[in-house]
């Protein structure tokens, strides 16, 4: 028995890496029975005649793309064209957040406008940046970032997925030969795989990645890692920080602690989020 890492799903066969080989394989008939289906990213133990037996705990996961054990995920965000909306960044962070996963702000087209929302981000504890495709500003520092680790993109549509990965990699070329130009094979834009990059793995999807909303209102009252910290100091555990009288997360945006755009996106957010 081996282990290793599902790298790509194509009609059934699952290929999976390990000590950088690549093996073939099919999912034993008791993993379907058991309802259990194997995803990219998934930490796998299996046969090198070719049979997947048994899919480790996953650390996180996602549906759309459907992946595992992501580290971190990259959030493209246009700072013009498409207009910035701090509500789609903080709807992107909640998903994120919610599921165990790193997120990182990457702020693109800077050379488009003087706006800036680097530091109010960074005040709140995550980590984010500003790029400019025309003349590579932030580049070389955001190359670092992806080492040892397995990333995803994600973000707005529209905000430069694409170009910046073209311009991480160094490519001046078209869009659409992205994938030829870094090696994948013909038919493997239509499929979500992990490929090597900077160091670590970035998991490759054929579209852009934009992830589903479908958080509970308490899911998304304890998504965000300043709130979930400030949200043990709540009079309930089952507070949603918005009409109950004693909530912690209510007083430090009273208090600027918590930024007045910042709640305000996340009272938008708990209206459109279930009830249960």
């Amino acid at each position: 028995m081996m282990q290793g890492q599902v790298i790509r799903v194509i009609a059934g066969f699952y290929d999976i890496e390990s000590k950088g080989v690549e093996y073939r394989t099919r999912a034993r008939g008791n993993l379907r029975n058991e309802g259990i289906s194997p995803v990219v990213g998934d930490i796998v133990n299996f046969e090198p005649n070719g049979f997947l037996n048994e899919v480790c705990e996953r650390k996180n996961s996602l549906v759309r793309p459907k992946v595992a054990n992501v580290d971190q995920a990259i959030i493209i965000t246009s700072l013009k064209e498409p207009k910035y909306s701090s509500l789609l960044l903080d709807k992107f962070l909640a998903i994120i957040e919610f599921n165990n996963i790193k997120p990182i702000i990457v702020f693109t087209k800077a050379d488009l406008t003087d706006e800036t929302h680097l530091e109010e981000y960074k005040v709140q504890g995550y980590d984010a940046f500003e790029i400019s495709n025309p003349n590579e500003l932030g580049f070389e520092t955001l190359r670092g970032i992806f080492k040892d680790k397995l990333s995803v993109f994600t973000g707005q549509t529209g905000a430069g997925k694409s170009t910046t990965i073209n311009s991480l990699a160094g490519l001046n070329i078209k869009t659409q030969e992205i994938s030829k130009a870094l090696g994948r094979g013909k038919h493997t834009t239509r499929v979500v795989e992990i490929i090597d990059w900077f160091g670590g793995k970035l998991i490759d999807t054929p579209g852009f990645s934009s992830l589903e909303f479908n958080l509970t209102k308490l899911e998304l009252a304890h998504s965000y890692q300043d709130f979930r910290s400030l949200s043990r100091e709540c009079k309930f555990r089952t507070c949603i920080h918005n009409k109950e009288k004693i909530c912690a997360v209510k007083y430090a945006a009273e208090d600027g602690k918590i930024s007045k755009q910042r709640y305000e996106n996340y009272l938008k957010l708990l209206e459109e989020a279930k009830n249960e």
